[in-house]
């Protein structure tokens, strides 16, 4: 969105005549997440989806390890990530759905206290685990997984998914199993991805930064480095969640 659309949105005075007829959920977001940027549906009705004003889901990215101890794999920081959490939900209104994801979750020690954030979000209403099932999560995490808002997905065909099952079955905690896709999905989704607080929408790109790639500036927003650039991080954000989803690549789902 350039700067003479958002002035021409706030400039606009034919609102008043129309405002009844805006979808109560697209008044709502925007006229909370930024002053008149709502009115973009009297210029242009299809500049937005309204199904893209904030992610559907949101992936955190822990870890790229498939064990405990793998030396060579990719970590989050643990602050990092704890700030990006907090000010993208304060700045995402709507996000209802938060995703833990890696490599093995079960290998990042700080899984729990990065959920236990999650879930101080009010509105946050689901947060899912997705496990390779090469680790046997610690008790603490047993302990998270009885939380009803919190749900464990786990890989039919990891090594331990057999012996993760029947702890968890024994503890009478509720889980799935999924199969891991062969191809990326990211055409024509409504995600993003958290990375070293970088937020992403190509999943393929937010692991390559977390495998110590330099990110393009244009394929992200970085969270900590605007700390003091709210109003600028906000429109940014916006931007960046209802841009269109990254062309397809060779590792993309082809329509």
């Amino acid at each position: 969105m350039t700067g003479k659309e958002r002035k021409n949105y706030v400039i606009n005075r034919c609102y008043a005549a129309y405002y009844d007829r805006l979808p109560k959920p697209f008044k709502t977001v925007n006229l909370l997440r930024y002053p008149g940027l709502w009115l973009s549906i009297l210029m242009n009705p299809e500049l937005f989806k309204l199904e893209n004003l904030t992610p559907e889901w949101t992936d955190v990215l822990v870890t790229t390890a498939r064990r405990r101890g793998d030396v060579s794999a990719y970590y989050a920081d643990y602050q990092n990530l704890d700030y990006t959490l907090n000010v993208f939900y304060e700045l995402n209104y709507s996000l209802e759905k938060l995703r833990f994801v890696g490599g093995e979750i079960f290998a990042y020690d700080k899984l729990v206290p990065l959920v236990k954030t999650a879930l101080r979000f009010p509105k946050i209403k689901r947060i899912e685990l997705v496990a390779n099932g090469e680790e046997m999560p610690q008790s603490e995490v047993f302990d998270l997984l009885r939380n009803p808002g919190v749900y464990l997905l786990l890989n039919q065909n990891g090594s331990k998914t057999a012996e993760i099952s029947a702890a968890l079955e024994a503890e009478q905690i509720r889980y799935e199993l999924f199969e891991e896709p062969d191809a990326c999905a990211c055409p024509n989704n409504t995600q993003t991805v958290f990375v070293e607080g970088k937020v992403f929408r190509c999943p393929k790109a937010a692991r390559a930064c977390a495998l110590g790639e330099a990110a393009e500036e244009t394929s992200c927003v970085d969270i900590v480095a605007r700390k003091l650039e709210i109003r600028q991080l906000r429109l940014a954000l916006f931007d960046l969640t209802n841009s269109a989803p990254p062309a397809p690549c060779d590792q993309c789902e082809k329509e």
